[in-house]
This record gives C-alpha cells, sequence and structure tokens, in this order.
C-alpha cells in the first residue's frame, strides 16, 4: 500500500473513530461497536497491526463497558417506583414481590437509589405508575399503592427522566372525572389498570368503557395487565386478552398496550391481538428475557410486529440491569439493529407522540362509504 493510501486509510479511521466516540457520549453503544468495526476492517485491510491492536481494545471496551446496559438510551415501559418501606403496606406487592425471589438489597430505598439503577443500565427515561384499588373489599387491598397526584409529584422531581400514568378503580363513582383530573390538571400521559386487583373484566361496558372514552378524547394510552400475575389474593381470569378484542373492535382509536405480553401461557393470544388491531401493543415487562416465548422473540424482527413491542421491566420485580444483562447474553436475540431501536426506545416516542391509526378515516380516503355517526 503506498503512503498516499496508508493516509487516506488513516483519515477515514480517524474519522470513523470520531463518530464512535460521539455515539459512545450519547450512550449509544450499539452504533459505537459497529461504528468500530468498521475501522478495524479499514485496518486490517491496511495491514496496520499496532492501530488494529488498539481498536480491538477499543471493541472490547464498549463490549464490557455495556454488559449490562441497553444498547441505546432505553424507555422503560413499566417501573414501578415501589421502596422498601412500602412493601409491607401492600400484601398482594409483598406476595408478588415474594414470588419474583426478591432480595432485600436489589429493592431501591428511594427515588434516587431508582435513578442510580436507571443510570447503570442506561435507561434514559421510565414510566412510572400507581395503582388504585379504592373500592375493593378484600382486605389485601384497602390500601392503594401510590396515589395519582404522589405519582405526579414524583415526576415533577425528576422530569426529564419519568413519565406518570394514572390510575383508577373503575367501580369508583368518580372514575371518568378522576381519569380527566389525571390528564388535565396532573398532566399524567395515559392510564394504567391491572383488571384482577379490581375484580373487573377490561372489556366491562359500564365500568371501563366511560374511562377508555376519556383517554380517546384526550388521546392518551391505556396500559393494562394481561396474562398471569405475582400479585396474590387475585384472580386471572379477569386478565386474558381475547377480553381487550371487545375493547380493541368498541374503541378502534384507542392506544391500548397489554402488559407484559400475555405472560404465562396467554401470549398467543395477546399476539394476535397486536396482529390484528393497528393500536394495539404488546408490552415486554414482567419476565426475564431467558423465558420469552420463541414465537414473540422472533416476530419482532418482522413488520407485523416490530413497531408494535415495547420494552419494560416491571422494576424492581425484573431489574435494569439483570434484563440487559440476560438480553446480552442471548445475543440480543438475533434482533437487528433496527428491531433494537425500535423495541427499546423508538416504539414508545411514536406511540405518544403519533396520532392513533383510525381504520375509518382510512376507509373515507379511499371513498369508501362510511355511515358519519360510525364509531366502530
Amino acid at each position: 500500500m503506498t503512503e498516499g493510501s496508508k493516509n487516506e486509510v488513516q483519515e477515514k479511521v480517524e474519522k470513523l473513530y470520531e463518530e464512535a466516540r460521539s455515539a459512545l457520549n450519547a450512550r449509544y453503544y450499539m452504533d459505537a461497536e459497529r461504528i468500530f468495526k468498521q475501522a478495524l476492517e479499514l485496518l486490517k485491510e491496511a495491514k496496520d497491526d499496532s492501530n488494529t491492536a488498539e481498536c480491538e481494545k477499543e471493541i472490547e471496551r464498549v463490549q464490557a463497558e455495556s454488559a449490562a446496559f441497553s444498547p441505546v438510551p432505553a424507555i422503560d415501559n413499566h417501573a414501578h417506583p415501589m421502596f422498601r418501606d412500602d412493601l409491607k403496606k401492600n400484601p398482594g406487592l409483598f406476595m408478588a414481590a415474594k414470588h419474583f425471589r426478591l432480595k432485600e438489597e436489589v429493592i431501591p430505598k428511594g427515588l434516587d437509589d431508582m435513578i442510580k439503577d436507571m443510570d447503570n443500565a442506561n435507561v434514559e427515561k421510565a414510566l412510572i405508575m400507581g395503582l388504585d384499588t379504592s373500592k375493593s373489599d378484600h382486605w389485601a387491598f384497602k390500601e392503594s399503592m401510590l396515589s395519582n397526584d404522589k405519582v405526579a409529584k414524583l415526576v415533577s422531581q425528576y422530569p426529564n427522566r419519568f413519565i406518570g400514568y394514572g390510575s383508577v378503580d373503575p367501580r369508583r363513582e368518580d372514575a371518568a372525572e378522576e381519569t380527566e383530573r389525571c390528564i388535565k390538571e396532573l398532566g399524567l400521559k395515559g392510564m394504567k389498570f391491572h383488571p384482577a386487583a379490581v375484580s373487573t373484566y377490561p372489556n366491562d361496558e359500564k365500568l371501563f368503557y366511560p374511562i377508555y372514552e376519556k383517554c380517546v378524547e384526550h388521546n392518551v394510552p391505556v396500559q393494562s395487565h394481561c396474562g398471569t400475575t405475582g400479585m396474590y389474593f387475585t384472580k386471572i381470569k379477569y386478565m386474558m386478552p381475547l377480553y381487550y378484542d371487545d375493547v380493541a373492535v368498541d374503541f378502534p382509536t384507542l392506544k391500548l398496550i397489554l402488559l407484559h405480553f400475555g405472560v404465562g401461557g396467554w401470549h398467543d393470544q395477546a399476539m394476535s391481538l397486536a396482529f390484528r388491531h393497528p393500536n394495539v401493543y404488546l408490552d415486554i415487562s414482567g419476565a426475564s428475557p431467558r423465558i420469552y416465548p420463541q414465537s414473540l422473540v422472533i416476530s419482532a424482527n418482522t413488520p407485523f410486529y416490530q413497531p408494535k413491542i415495547l420494552f419494560g421491566t416491571d422494576y424492581p420485580f425484573v431489574g435494569m440491569q439483570s434484563w440487559f444483562k440476560a438480553f446480552k447474553q442471548l445475543k440480543g436475540f438475533g434482533w437487528s439493529e433496527e428491531t433494537q431501536k425500535k423495541v427499546l426506545r423508538e416504539n414508545f416516542i411514536r406511540l405518544h407522540d403519533s396520532e392513533p391509526v383510525s381504520p375509518l378515516d382510512m376507509l373515507r380516503k379511499e371513498g369508501i362509504d362510511v355511515p358519519k355517526d360510525a364509531k366502530r
């Protein structure tokens, strides 16, 4: 290789190094590793052994540093600001912690610990929420988990790190009004429900539908538990994913997130809803990557599911660092870079920033006759 060619290679390598370090500063480890590897190929072609060894060390350093990190600044769709002193106040959650075999030392003492856990996993933001069970007649749920006002207060302490969702027991007489207060007054960005904890089917037209109407009116998402649960003193019959098909049909522009992807054997039902309905998403929180069903893992790389899956942990029941450690050990499921970026970050942003897909408007735009008063 001529001296001029060597200089040209060196210039290209230096430019790639600059791009890689910029990616590192932004905590896009996936991009940094890929760019360093591009530089390595150039150095190998130029037979520049000394700089080749240096570049290999850079790649090893990135891989070591990001072993328990998200490859991109992730957004956790489902995290509980649950602290050690709070746990024994809620028997259902205490039993959930036992179910997940949580050791006390991994449960945060307070909000600052939670922020550290996010930083240590390269999680830029986390969606937090409470759980309103105020109308429960079961002794284990007499005290709700975190009020809507408390969630809003926590968000105000770290507005760049937390997104807040409200929660309302659908059996409350003022459920629709409280939903609107969460959105308009408290500035919360959506609503979260756990049908089993409130002993109400999610397709209950009397109790849940007025809440969904408010969410459609204000264009905010609903996320709702489906599948089994570690929260004891509940009945999982309320959380069969199939019930949400009624909701998606009756509210075609409701952004609906099926939490925990129907974990425990109902994932096929949950996947069928995300496949069918343009505004139904799957959240993959509540389980280690090691037990994800293969059909879900493979489908994420397809155009039908790639834009519909949201990363989440169910923190602290599933730790953020432990999730990414398992994810890396499983070679990222073989997901493409595009899939990883969408699932770990971009799908969440698009879900909240974009207008919902309207099947009725799609038909109208094609000149197909749709009654003016059609709602579904």
